[in-house]
């Protein structure tokens, strides 16, 4: 099922409060279909809008399909800049389309359909011949989510680990597995901290059961690893500590490798 958005105005009677001149809402040939798609182009909105029209696209048009609704976007970037030369290029090589997940709005999953234009290099000496214009605000390169549905899964990774974050991340719109949800957290990383750690927690972990093992440092005032390092021995974790003479308490399990 595919609606276009149109802008409508309407002239107010007396007595009646004035319409928003511009406002969109999404239509049929046969007219308005219904109020779950005007709502659901409501909650999205202006804020939809104005993301995508940072990074040079126009919405065009919205496609149903059960559950699932697909935004078209269309591009509107006339230039943009090599990767590698750093130079501008009006020079359109091509038009491809990104598919992009996400957060889900009315109990509806939606994916972004995103056209992108490639450009020729018009710098005889650079090594890239075409490049695709950039969307760093909305997605990274080669990935098939949004940025606001890549932090929903670092929170949710965050707060629950692998498993259960992909499955209440099922529950609230998003499927995925504890695998992906695992690499967003490390594409996240650790944020520095203003304050030094004084309260830390250290054990040991598995890289490979049985032969090769790990240690990890905890800051347990703010529930976050702050170190890994390879190898459970005194000396790794002495040395540490000795880096670290911020460090006032630390648990520990009753094993005799941090004794």
């Amino acid at each position: 099922m595919l609606c276009t958005l149109q802008p409508i105005s309407r002239a107010s009677s007396a007595g009646e409060r004035p319409a928003r001149a511009n406002s969109t809402i999404c239509c049929l040939n046969s007219g308005v279909h219904g109020s779950f798609e005007m709502t659901l182009t409501n909650s999205l909105g202006n804020g939809l809008s104005r993301t995508l029209g940072a990074v040079g696209k126009k919405e065009v048009g919205l496609e149903h399909h059960g559950t699932v609704l697909k935004v078209q976007a269309r591009s509107t970037v006339r230039r943009a800049p090599c990767p590698a030369c750093r130079r501008w290029s009006n020079r359109i090589h091509g038009t491809y389309l990104r598919h992009l997940a996400e957060r889900p709005s009315l109990e509806q999953q939606i994916v972004l359909e995103i056209e992108m234009r490639r450009f020729k290099c018009t710098i005889a000496s650079c090594p890239r011949r075409t490049f695709a214009e950039e969307i760093q605000d909305v997605a990274g390169r080669h990935q098939r989510r949004t940025r606001s549905q890549a932090r929903a899964l670092q929170a949710l990774g965050h707060a629950l680990g692998g498993a259960a974050a992909a499955r209440l991340g099922a529950h609230l719109g998003f499927p995925t597995s504890g695998a992906t949800v695992l690499r967003e957290v490390r594409r996240a990383g650790v944020g520095e901290s203003e304050t030094p750690p004084r309260v830390v927690g250290i054990d040991d972990w598995a890289i490979a059961r049985g032969h090769r093992y790990g240690t990890i440092v905890v800051d347990l005032d703010r529930r976050m690893p702050i170190e890994v390092f390879e190898g459970r021995e005194t000396t790794s974790v002495a040395n540490w500590l000795r880096a670290n003479p911020t460090i006032q308490f630390v648990a520990r399990d009753r094993a005799s490798a941090y004794s």
